[in-house]
């Protein structure tokens, strides 16, 4: 469950309509996905939080590489790293059409992200379409965070969307004769 401290932070630092305008045009990006051999509904990007200026973003490539750690989060972090050449992105939020699993979520934490702002439920909407390997939570992990201050996050925004995206990527992985890998 998330602070209602953390929430009402997030709202006087950065407004819902801002947030939901960043998660519709990562969506659009990882839309772009299902033109490629190896659809994904995972799309994230990472945001400067004083300026919006958009530092990175990237969709899921586990399939396209046969990497299980090229998560669309931890790639938009090694892509923000790099950009700004430093480890720490403290200032920066991170996108994710979905809830972050716990190593995506793991790495956010090790990252310093100020915030961390997703679209659909990792059990209720993307595990009907890429089954997950855990039910441990963001706010679970943040718990046992050690770093202060801990990431805020915002929670199902733009998540109709979302479910859409994964809905919609399902059709297209289907039409291509896709497999998801074993027990997935």
């Amino acid at each position: 469950m998330t602070n209602n401290w953390v929430r009402g932070y997030v709202d006087h630092v950065t407004s819902h309509d801002t947030h939901a305008s960043r998660l519709r045009a990562l969506v659009e990006f990882t839309t772009g996905s299902f033109d490629t051999p190896f659809p994904s509904p995972f799309g994230s990007s990472i945001h400067e939080a004083a300026t919006g200026r958009l530092v990175a973003r990237a969709y899921d490539t586990v399939m396209r590489d046969c990497d299980v750690t090229n998560h669309a989060e931890v790639s938009s972090i090694r892509l923000a790293n790099r950009e700004l050449g430093r480890l720490s992105l403290r200032g920066h939020i991170l996108y994710s059409t979905c809830e972050p699993c716990p190593m995506c979520m793991s790495a956010c934490i090790w990252a310093e992200l100020d915030g961390v702002v997703f679209g659909a439920s990792t059990m209720d909407d993307a595990d009907a379409y890429w089954p997950q390997a855990s039910t441990a939570t963001p706010d679970e992990l943040l718990l046992r965070a050690r770093f202060e201050p801990k990431a805020f996050l915002v929670p199902h925004v733009e998540r109709g969307l979302c479910q859409d995206l994964f809905r919609r990527c399902d059709e297209v992985r289907r039409a291509k004769g896709l497999d998801l890998p074993p027990r997935r």
